[in-house]
């Protein structure tokens, strides 16, 4: 079993999609993503939320992430199969606390998001209300996410490998390919 820094830098490397540019930013990476995946293996869901420009990665994301018939599946949600009217009903922040109720309801406060987007959305300050969220956040630094450029003309690009590494990275911890200690 590698150590998991190990094995994300040897992945980055040589891995057909050629993240290279990742390898820049591993000491970002690599805590985020084990942070993800130890909330994964200790029993929570997660749930997908992006900003509107990226509504085709929680789609792909999500019909993609169980695909395999070679690995168990992995409790990995849309807010739009949890919540199909959030963005109608979703008007103001004085919702954000009855969305919060109904997922700890149907979650047993055994979830957290991953949120891709920009941070000044309705749908971000749902995730952005929560402690620990895998965030890839789009032109802003913040503590503990991954910030991108949505300038940058290679994003979506940049998002797909960076889903690969993460899918990869998932399936290694899985097997036990990787330590996430």
């Amino acid at each position: 079993m590698q150590d998991l820094s190990s094995w994300t830098l040897q992945v980055l490397r040589y891995d057909a999609s050629h993240p290279t540019w990742l390898e820049e930013r591993k000491f970002e990476w690599i805590p985020l993503v084990k942070r993800a995946l130890q909330k994964i293996f200790n029993g929570e869901s997660m749930i997908l939320i992006t900003d509107y420009d990226r509504e085709w990665f929680m789609d792909y994301v999500v019909s993609s992430i169980n695909k395999t018939n070679n690995r168990p599946y992995v409790p990995i949600l849309s807010i739009n199969a949890l919540f199909p009217q959030l963005d109608k009903t979703h008007k103001n922040e004085t919702e954000i606390p009855l969305i919060n109720d109904y997922l700890d309801n149907v979650f047993s406060k055994k979830y957290f998001f991953w949120y891709v987007g920009h941070n000044d959305t309705m749908r971000a300050k749902l995730a952005l209300n929560h402690e620990d969220c895998f965030l890839w956040i789009f032109d802003t630094h913040l503590q503990n996410s991954f910030t991108l450029q949505s300038t940058d003309s290679l994003i979506d690009i940049r998002l797909m490998q960076m889903y690969r590494i993460f899918n990869l990275t998932l399936e290694a911890a899985i097997f036990g390919r990787v330590s996430l200690e």
